[in-house]
């Protein structure tokens, strides 16, 4: 059964103004389908809708992103969370077996933005890196990594120079804000392939 959940219980459970996250449900989701056509209905969420709220409302507060550049983001990266089974109700959403089964510790977005000199356009392009390991390695120098990953730019046909000469960068943590969600509103993680298996490097 498809479990829904007000604005009310969401700013609680998640631990949000509620205004605040009324206004975010009016910046990142369409009108309410129910809201006009009978006077005092209480909007109720999908746990899709609430994760999109959610995490436009991460984009703008955390990462310090315009409601506009938070709208483009999620609209860009919106087949890719598709893709990773993140978005449930989705007629579009794979099943879990038929996602491959990477050993990933978490999933980073690196978010970069063009340089606008105009000012009119907004420019994004991804690097959606999948941590595979992440480990100490004895080196001359302290505070030394050794970091394994997959990696996807999006769009695809983005490549490494433009990654290299991007003016401004910000980095989403993906996993860490999913966890959070799930854990907020005491979701089964079972529902998800992201976060990805915890595996010993």
């Amino acid at each position: 059964m498809i479990k829904f959940y007000t604005n009310r219980e969401l700013a609680q459970k998640l631990g949000i103004n509620l205004a605040k996250w009324k206004r975010w449900s009016r910046e990142f989701l369409p009108p309410d389908p129910l809201g006009g056509m009978q006077s005092g209905f209480a909007r109720q969420y999908s746990i899709d809708d609430a994760f999109k709220v959610f995490l436009g409302g991460h984009l703008v507060s955390t990462i310090k992103f315009t409601i506009p550049e938070a709208k483009k983001i999620l609209e860009d990266l919106r087949q890719w969370l598709k893709s990773m089974g993140i978005y449930q109700n989705s007629s579009a959403a794979p099943k879990l077996k038929d996602i491959p089964d990477v050993v990933v510790k978490r999933y980073v977005i690196f978010i970069y933005q063009q340089p606008s000199f105009s000012g009119q356009t907004i420019d994004f392009f991804y690097a959606v890196r999948g941590i595979i390991s992440d480990i100490p390695v004895e080196h001359e120098a302290s505070g030394v990594r050794e970091q394994r990953y997959i990696e996807l730019l999006i769009p695809t046909q983005k490549n490494i120079r433009a990654v290299s000469e991007a003016a401004e960068v910000k980095i989403l943590n993906i996993t860490a804000v999913l966890q959070q969600f799930i854990e907020a509103l005491n979701i089964s993680k079972t529902l998800y392939r992201i976060p990805g298996k915890a595996q010993k490097p």
